[in-house]
């Protein structure tokens, strides 16, 4: 009887091993596969992080831009403003020293 015992486990350890490594290149390749989706998925971050930045840059620009144009234009009608004020002033100075002639 433990013949028959020792022949049947000597009979049955190759095959366990065998089912063992198949079970291991499955591992293996599903470790292959979830390493190269997670590549992938580093490699689309990195790229919408690129082009976030990029449109957020972009945005930045065209608001500083915009903001420079406003106070140009500020500036602009402020100095027409003072030189309108200066010159009603100048009319009322001299509408008054015509009036007390």
């Amino acid at each position: 009887m433990k013949w028959v015992l020792v022949v049947a486990l000597l009979l049955a350890v190759p095959a366990l091993a065998d089912w063992r490594w198949e079970g291991r290149e499955d591992v293996r390749a599903a470790m292959a596969e979830a390493r190269r989706a997670r590549a992938e998925a580093r490699r689309e971050l990195a790229q919408a992080r690129r082009e976030m930045r990029h449109e957020m840059c972009s945005a930045h620009r065209e608001w500083h831009s915009e903001f420079r144009h406003a106070q140009v234009d500020w500036a602009r009608e402020m100095r027409q403003a003072r030189e309108e004020v200066r010159q009603e002033m100048r009319q009322v100075r001299e509408d008054l020293r015509q009036a007390f002639r």
